[in-house]
């Protein structure tokens, strides 16, 4: 009886200690595996991170200076010559993306005027003698704008409406000011030379009709197209 007992509690403790042994033998395999997996992981490349998209949106106010090449006009028995003149404008421009970009601006400048009989077709115009007026020419517009960013340089385009409002310097009765709607368009670049400052070199041409300023002539009824080509510095707000 003695015997089976100790048979028994032999069998029993080597039940146990093999159960013991199996254990250890698991848990070291799960550390080994858990330590591989983080090994692993600190040594896989990481995915470089992206950059958030930077946001173009700008908004600037320019000073250029230009010269107006006006075409001259005729009919109605009246021949219409405009001089070429200098002048200024003032930009103040916003663009929100390539695509979506905006500006108002206001120009001013000498815009005389020279009136005579159409030659050859001036009927009894003709005994209207020439004359000369001495006029301001001032041009308030809204414009749509594109542009795009290429690294300091920003090529772009303009297409608009205003008003081309011509004011003579006589206060004479026949002696009129002239309000005309016109069409905007042209295009230029911008060098920016700093964060906050740069050039811009443009070419905007206006198209309105003639103004009519002296009421002995008849308006001629044309469209006429001022060009203006310009430079001149913008400061980022």
């Amino acid at each position: 009886m003695r015997t089976k007992c100790v048979q028994i509690v032999f069998v029993l403790f080597f039940i146990a200690a093999m159960s013991g042994t199996t254990a250890r033998a698991q848990a070291a395999a799960s550390s080994s595996a858990q330590t591989s997996a983080a090994s692993s992981a600190q040594t896989a490349p990481q995915a470089p991170a992206r950059k958030a998209p930077r946001s173009m949106a700008e908004t600037d106010l320019s000073f250029s200076f230009y010269r107006a090449f006006t075409s001259s006009t005729s009919g109605n028995d009246t021949l219409q010559t405009p001089f070429d003149s200098n002048g200024g404008m003032v930009e103040l421009r916003h663009i929100q993306s390539p695509l979506i970009g905006y500006e108002v601006t206001y120009a001013d400048n000498i815009a005389d005027q020279a009136y005579a009989p159409n030659p050859g077709a001036c009927g009894f115009l003709c005994a209207t003698p020439p004359i000369k007026l001495h006029a301001t020419g001032s041009q308030v517009g809204l414009d749509w704008v594109i542009s795009d960013k290429m690294g300091a340089l920003s090529p772009f385009a303009v297409a608009g409406m205003g008003f081309f409002i011509n004011m003579p310097s006589l206060d004479l009765g026949n002696i009129n000011t002239a309000v005309r709607p016109m069409w905007i368009y042209g295009g230029g670049l911008d060098w920016g030379f700093s964060r906050r400052m740069g050039i811009r070199v443009q070419y905007r041409g206006n198209v309105y009709k003639a103004p009519d300023l002296d009421a002995n002539f008849n308006a001629t009824g044309k469209f006429t197209q001022s060009r203006e080509p310009m430079i001149g510095v913008y400061f980022r707000l």
